[in-house]
Parts: C-alpha cells; structure tokens; sequence
C-alpha cells in the first residue's frame, strides 16, 4: 500500500488531486444532517482550497524548474522508466569514474569533483530514480534493484568498464553492492568515509529502526511540504548563524556553485524514493543483502578513505544518542569506519587531513581527487601488466 502511494505521489499534479479529496470530503460532510458535522465540514472544505492553491503553486514551480534546467546529459531507458547520465571526458585507455552521492541526493552534488577530474579521465555522475532529472522508477526503492539499475544504465548508455566507483557516505553502501554483484565491471572501489549497515543496526542508544525510522519520518514530511508548495530554503539559511553546520553548508554551495540553480530548482520536485530507500532497514532480509562480509569482494582494490580522529559529540546528538551512551557511540563510530577495511584482501586505510569531517569532499576535494588520481594510475598499471600468473 505505501508503494503504491509512493507511485501516486511522485507526480506533479498529486498535489491537486489530494486537495480535491480533501475538499469533497469536506462538501460532504457541509451536506449532513447534523449540525456538527455541517460545521466540520466547512473548515475541511477551506483546507481543501488552501491545499489546492499550495499544489498549483508547486506544480508551476517544478514544471518552471524543468523549462529552465533541461537534463545536461542523456535520459537513458532501464526498463520503462528513464535515468539520468552524464558522462565527459576520455578514459584515455584507464578506467572510468563513477561518482556514488550519498543518502538519495543527485548525482550534481559531486559536480565539483566531476568537473575537477572529466579533463584527465572519462567521468560519469548519474541520478537516481526519483532523484536529479531522473524518473521515479518503480518502488519500492532498494538498494539491490539500484545496483541493478546502475549496471543497465552503464551498459544501455555504452559506457565501457570495468570501473572506478567513488561512493560518499550512502553512496558508499551503494558502490559495495554494486561490486558484489557485478566484480567484472568493477576495478576499484573509493569508499568516501561510506556507510555501513553497522550504523543504522547496532549504533548505541539509537541502533536497530531508530534511525532509518527518523530518516523516513523526516523525507516523507519534506516531500509532503514540496507538494504543496511549502518546500523549505536552502539548508544555509535554515541552519543557525555562525555553527559549524552554517559554515559546512556554505562551503558546499561555494564548491557547487556552478550548479547550484539547478540543484535548488530541482529540489521543488517532491522525493519520495529518499523514504523508500530508507525502508530497506526494516525488513531483516533486506539487510542482510546490504551487507558485503569481510573478503567477500576477494582481492578487488578497495581504499577507505575516511577521516582519522574520532565522531564528534555533536555528531553522534545529531543521530540520536543520548548523554548515557556518548562514549560507546563515539568509539563505535571510530571502528564502524574501518568496516569497509575487511570486504577485501586488497584493501588499504587512507586518513584524510586533519580537521576534517565526513562532508571532506567539499572540505578538501583536492586530497580526495589526489586519492582517485593514485588509484587510475594504480588500476592503468595493472591492466598493462595483465592478470597475475
């Protein structure tokens, strides 16, 4: 039933259909016999109007940000539904880069690190479905089926691989699955400080649902307040003045700045598939098929590139966990982080400068790009020298 509101949800004109619901329900009930019930009725009715003057307002907003920001790269079909891919420079006989965003954002949220590498290699930022000038695609959203999906749009666009996947944060979960799945079509993994199912599961004083509970709450209110035109601003202006979240924003927006009108336009776009994808953590045997376990990737590269000190307490508040269990989180957290160490044989810990955080790729781009630079040298050598004997 939640995938099918899902379905409905995700087009524009949702808004509109759900306002007039509401004010037949209301014309209804103004209708009745009794007194109270005509009363209940008009209130509902003025909601409905209300509603239907936020959902045109929203549907001019999205059809306005799709006139003015058309896709930058080809709509490719998966099966019935379109993806988004932008795909600029030569691979130069190495290997293409894919870069992984991370929660369920698109793929323009690592535009800087694209545009920085797309002269010396052949690089690829996709959207996922629901996300960027990407389609809804069909739900439920899973991790398994975006894998999936990410494989026929590389091969259904003629992108040849095996590739490099650069996965920040969420995005890293999905990379890790990518190559379980597919180990011929990928040459190297960049886990950018990625998730582990570790987090959402055993995270102290928060663990289990908890946190993809939150997550879901929070998406599935966001998207409803962009249905009915009540989207909120950009993060800078909601964060609080002169906090380390109002700085870390600004410097995002600094590093995308290029596309920034677009991202923001886009963001009018109610993202249902954000709450799906989060759903995931509810089933156990969904879980357990996000999991990638200790040398199951056998001696494929992987470098974890993650910051060297420790969660901060502000960190770990942020996600839920109370002053009992601080010190358990924050130690936690610090060994989550070598999680990805261990799926390979190959796997090498690289520590980024310090003072920086999980969002380093808009903190120091450079050192990451450093990293994916090393690593297309590394995986262009190895091809030349053939398969070990």
């Amino acid at each position: 039933m939640t995938d099918t509101i899902y379905s409905l949800l995700s087009h524009p004109w949702s808004g509109l259909l759900v306002a007039g619901i509401v004010t037949v329900l209301g014309v209804l009930l103004a209708r009745g016999r009794r007194r109270w019930i005509k009363f209940l009725g008009y209130p509902i009715i003025a909601a409905g109007i209300l509603l239907a003057i936020g959902a045109a307002v929203a549907w001019r907003r999205i059809a306005k940000a799709r006139s003015a920001f058309p896709p930058p790269g080809q709509l490719v079909d998966v099966g019935g539904y379109r993806m988004h891919l932008l795909a600029e420079g030569d691979a130069k006989g190495g290997p293409t880069v894919v870069w992984l965003v991370g929660s369920h954002g698109p793929g323009f949220e690592l535009y800087h690190l694209h545009k920085a590498i797309r002269e010396e290699t052949r690089s690829i930022l996709f959207d996922r479905p629901g996300s960027g000038w990407s389609d809804p695609g069909p739900y439920p959203r899973r991790t398994s089926r975006e894998a999936e999906e990410l494989a026929t749009l590389l091969d259904r666009a003629g992108e040849k691989g095996p590739f490099v996947l650069i996965g920040h944060s969420y995005g890293g979960l999905l990379a890790a699955n990518f190559a379980r799945r597919y180990p011929g079509k990928t040459a190297a993994l960049i886990m950018a400080d990625g998730t582990p199912p570790d987090v959402f599961m055993y995270l102290p004083d928060g663990g289990g649902p908890e946190i993809p509970e939150g997550l879901v709450r929070g998406s599935r209110k966001l998207a409803m307040m962009k249905l009915f035109g009540l989207g909120a601003g950009s993060g800078e202006q909601m964060a609080p003045a002169d906090t380390a979240l109002a700085r870390l924003l600004k410097t995002i927006d600094e590093r995308l700045s290029d596309v920034n009108p677009a991202l923001k336009a886009l963001s009018a776009v109610p993202d249902w598939a954000t709450a799906s994808i989060f759903e995931e953590w509810r089933d156990p045997k969904t879980v357990a098929d996000l999991v990638v376990y200790d040398h199951e990737l056998g001696d494929l590269p992987v470098f974890v590139v993650t910051p060297a000190g420790k969660a901060t307490v502000a960190e770990v508040r942020a996600i839920g966990v109370g002053d009992a269990e601080t010190d358990r989180a924050l130690k936690f957290l610090e060994q989550a982080r070598m999680r990805y160490v261990r799926i390979s044989s190959k796997s090498e810990l690289i520590h980024t400068p310090a003072g920086t955080g999980h969002n380093y790729p808009y903190e120091t781009p450079d050192f990451l790009l450093d990293v994916v630079r090393r690593v297309l040298a590394d995986t262009a050598l190895r091809s030349a020298k053939g398969p070990t004997p």
